[in-house]
């Protein structure tokens, strides 16, 4: 800051006056006084309010985020950038805009995107041609813009929206509305943004239009599931205020039948020879890229000048034939490599030995980065590409790993060989000391071995309840020794509907309990048990499981490893307390020293083995272990996966990693688009629910007829009599019950007792076998006992006036009139999942309108119709019949919503 005189006065005539010129200053607010006459008014610019720190905090995590994931990538030397142009079709509105852009001008892109009245974007290309790179630095732009630049001195604009990053794998479209999926992903993946109105403000965020939602891997995903996504992505941009951009290849996004409406688009271009020839002269830096200069410059329509047209095979050229790796030359072969094909396989093949290459060993870890064999990196990421394209997915979860359908058994077999090698341990060092040291005999010597497993159980569901977990799924836990961020972050978790939950779990047997003890020969005994054993433990378990408040996204190590500390931690704190608990009422009640410490010793162990062996990381650690026995992963698989990131092989996207690219994980599966892995079997058709063109009135659309080999049509159903006419569509028939949202609960038990005989030592005897079957042995009898049940009879109608349900004794009516809105979504019978789809309705707000009857009322507004399979599927004439009559004219306004898929 200097200062420059304005005029010179003589002291006589008073103080010298200046003026301050600030340049390259960072400061916020300048305030500077001299000689005052009269009042001083200061005009500060409003303080932001706590929606704006949210945006602010969520912005710099995403900043954060991506400028540590683009750094990983290696996109080449900052001096010699690659030259990729981008066609640019703008939609209406807005300031002018250039008809090309560049990936070295991607401020410009974003300024044109943001000044459209429709802030939507399409990315477009072939594969490889630089969409989820251009992404990421559209990303970092937006960023940018939002906080500023200190470096250049630039302030930040808090009216630009703060982009989120996300892939729609995680995305069931078919049930899921976007918006919603949006809140629980911004929720999950960002936990400690500062809260609004004591609530996180990822749904306020949304809801004013402050976050710009970046979808990359459209075409990664089934067809039927594009349909679904487009159709749910045009209802929640109804309005113009929320923005999307979106990236898809040219030719999967051209066979969409339903386009995103007003939409901008950017369609890559192939990057010249020319433009190749110098990127990698420039970058390369030495005399061996000379031939390659030659053949593209002298061959421009030849296989490697067409090779090299997009920037995944010149980042891969780059990569192969680095300074220390092979000559490029050889590219130049056409007897070795006579064509296209042949070239990008090439360069696919050297990508991992360029990754991993032969480098002097660290002594500070056991694998140093690169010193992987590459011939085994190469067998370990060829089984993770084709366990994810057996699965048409590419995001890979590492508390997935378990689900996989031989290591189930074996996952299932040792834990619970651990736990019967722990309880024989336990009980034979507890016999050794009662005999040694004169305990006296007891009559079940197993009880408090039981009473552990217990508790550990309530422990486990009770934390589970309180915070909404699912089971074995991980989340990332707060830091146990911040005690009061943990319990703030308890505090926010705490519900109505949980808390009562959690006290049916916990709190109302352990009332009961000292309730029914009270006046019995020493009640002070099962006090102490109560508060040491119970109490204490649930307190410091919703300290231990409360989810984290750092506003930096997830990653698969930090997922990990909360776990594991979380686990150690129940198993050094909980456990001990439980077993302190036991031991007290022992040692209170009967006054037996010996018999008490091996009360407590036998009820930490239950309760280890319950909080331990049931935890994400103990399943992770079993599957892991039995994967590298079969040579399919190494044995530090999660140091193997942050090496192949660094190396620039895996990307990295909140919780879980996913290839570079899908041509990678296409290549190393042995795949390419539509054809299938080696060993594995042909693809089951998928439904074909994708979205129709509107019907007239201006209608939203509705999905196409799905396959009949997944969704029969009703009249090919036996027992069910269809009558389609002009006038209207019946389907009558009756349907035996066959739940089975029971067989939930009956394996949670199973796997209880299967804990607990196999810590008493019972487990392969025939008495442990029997009651381990009995849990089956009643899911089955609930399904006989509803089979066996009177048939109930279910009648559905569709005419121009509405649509008329009858399911049992009940039914109900739906007026088009009424009708706002048809989705197929899960069917919820008294609030709980059904494990059953069918069609809902939802209706316009009517406060003199009585409700349908109770088992038609589904959840976030919905209403039933009628359940029509366990899959989001619809029959092709029900979808039919909706659209017929539902979109046509007649005496009542058809619906002005859609019949889609969630």
């Amino acid at each position: 800051m200097g200062s420059t005189p304005e005029r010179e006065r003589t002291p006589e005539q008073g103080p010298r006056s200046v003026y301050n010129v600030v340049r390259d200053s960072t400061v916020e607010y300048l305030i500077q006084a001299g000689y005052v006459h009269g009042d001083i008014t200061v005009n500060l610019p409003p303080r932001p309010g706590r929606l704006d720190e949210a945006a602010e905090a969520l912005a710099l995590a995403v900043r954060a985020q991506w400028s540590a994931e683009v750094g990983a990538w290696q996109l080449g030397e900052a001096s010699a950038p690659l030259a990729v142009r981008w066609r640019a079709e703008w939609g209406e509105g807005g300031d002018a805009a250039p008809p090309v852009a560049g990936s070295d001008r991607v401020a410009d892109v974003v300024a044109a995107l943001l000044s459209r009245r429709h802030r939507r974007l399409v990315v477009l290309g072939d594969p490889g041609s630089g969409k989820s790179t251009f992404l990421a630095l559209l990303v970092l732009a937006l960023a940018d813009g939002h906080l500023g630049d200190l470096t250049r001195h630039r302030a930040g604009d808090r009216n630009l929206p703060v982009p989120v990053f996300l892939t729609p794998e995680s995305w069931r479209a078919e049930t899921t509305p976007f918006k919603e999926w949006l809140t629980s992903r911004i929720t999950e993946d960002h936990p400690g943004l500062p809260r609004v109105d004591g609530a996180h403000p990822a749904e306020r965020l949304i809801r004013e239009y402050r976050v710009l939602p970046v979808l990359d891997g459209l075409d990664e995903l089934p067809e039927h599931r594009r349909g679904h996504v487009m159709a749910q992505l045009e209802t929640a941009l109804g309005s113009p205020g929320l923005g999307v951009v979106l990236a898809a290849r040219t030719g999967a996004y051209a066979r969409l039948e339903r386009p995103l409406p007003a939409a901008s688009t950017l369609t890559a271009r192939p990057v010249t020879p020319e433009d190749a020839a110098a990127h990698l002269t420039r970058t390369g830096g030495d005399r061996r890229w000379y031939p390659v200069e030659r053949e593209i410059n002298a061959h421009p329509e030849g296989p490697l000048a067409q090779a090299l047209s997009t920037p995944l095979m010149i980042w891969l050229t780059r990569r192969v034939y680095a300074a220390s790796g092979p000559d490029p030359a050889e590219l130049t072969d056409r007897a070795r490599l006579p064509s296209r094909t042949a070239i990008e396989a090439r360069l696919l093949d050297g990508a991992i030995p360029a990754a991993f290459p032969e480098t002097p060993h660290d002594p500070d870890r056991l694998h140093a980065p690169g010193r992987w064999n590459h011939a085994r990196a190469r067998t370990w990421l060829g089984y993770l590409a084709r366990r994810l394209s057996r699965r048409g997915i590419t995001e890979f979860a590492w508390w997935h790993l378990p689900k996989l359908a031989w290591l189930r058994p074996l996952s299932v077999l040792t834990l619970a060989a651990v736990a019967a090698l722990c309880g024989e341990a336990v009980l034979a060092v507890t016999d050794w000391a009662r005999d040694g040291f004169g305990g006296r005999p007891v009559h079940s010597p197993r009880q408090h071995l039981a009473g552990g497993v217990l508790w550990g159980w309530g422990l486990r569901t009770a934390a589970m309840t309180w915070y909404g977990d699912r089971l074995w799924e991980p989340r990332r836990r707060a830091d146990p020794l911040k005690a009061g961020a943990a319990l703030r972050s308890a505090s926010r978790a705490a519900s109505a509907r949980r808390g009562m939950r959690a006290a049916a779990v916990l709190v109302v047997p352990a009332v009961l309990l000292v309730l029914v003890v009270q006046g019995t020969h020493d009640p002070a005994a099962f006090t102490w048990w109560v508060l040491i054993g119970f109490v204490l433990p649930c307190f410091l378990m919703t300290v231990l499981a409360a989810p984290s408040d750092t506003m930096d996204a997830a990653t698969p190590d930090a997922l990990l490893a909360s776990e594991r500390r979380t686990a150690l931690l129940t198993l050094g704190v909980l456990a001990p307390l439980v077993g302190l608990g036991d031991l007290l009422w022992v040692r209170i009640a009967q006054g037996d020293g010996v018999n008490s410490w091996i009360a407590g010793a036998q009820a930490f162990t239950g309760a280890a083995a319950v909080l331990v062996l049931l935890s994400p990381w103990a399943l992770w650690t079993v599957a892991r272990g039995w994967l590298a026995l079969a040579g399919r992963v190494p044995w530090c698989l999660m140091e193997f996966l942050r090496d192949g990131h660094a190396a620039g092989l895996l990307q990295r996207n909140g919780g879980v990693y996913r290839f570079r690219h899908l041509r990678l994980q296409e290549h190393l599966a042995g795949t390419t688009a539509g054809t299938t892995p080696p060993g594995a079997a042909a693809p089951v058709p998928a439904p074909r629910n994708v979205p129709l063109q509107p019907v007239d009135r201006g209608r939203t659309a509705r999905p196409r007829t799905p396959d009949p080999a997944t969704a029969p049509p009703m009249h090919t159903l036996r027992g069910w009599k269809v009558i389609d006419t002009d006038e209207h569509y019946i389907v009558d028939g009756r349907t035996r019950r066959y739940p089975l949202a029971h067989w939930k609960v009956v394996g949670a038990a199973g796997a209880l007792v299967a804990i607990r005989t196999a810590l008493q030592g019972q487990l392969f005897t025939w008495a442990g076998l029997g009651i381990l079957l009995v849990w089956p042995a009643l899911g089955l009898f609930l399904n006989l006992v509803a089979l066996c049940l009177p048939r109930q009879r279910m009648l559905l109608r569709i005419d121009r006036y509405g649509i008329h349900s009858t399911i049992g004794r009940h039914g109900v009516t739906y007026r088009w009139d009424e009708v706002t809105d048809i989705a197929v979504r899960p069917v919820h019978v008294r609030g709980r999942d059904s494990k059953y789809y069918g069609p809902h309705v939802r209706l316009r707000p009517d406060p003199h309108r009585a409700g349908p009857p109770r088992g038609f009322r589904g959840k976030e507004g919905w209403y039933l119709v009628m359940p029509t399979h366990y899959k989001p599927l619809v029959p092709p004439d029900i979808d039919a019949a909706l659209e017929r009559f539902g979109g046509r004219g007649c005496d009542h306004d058809p619906p002005g919503g859609a019949w889609n898929q969630g």
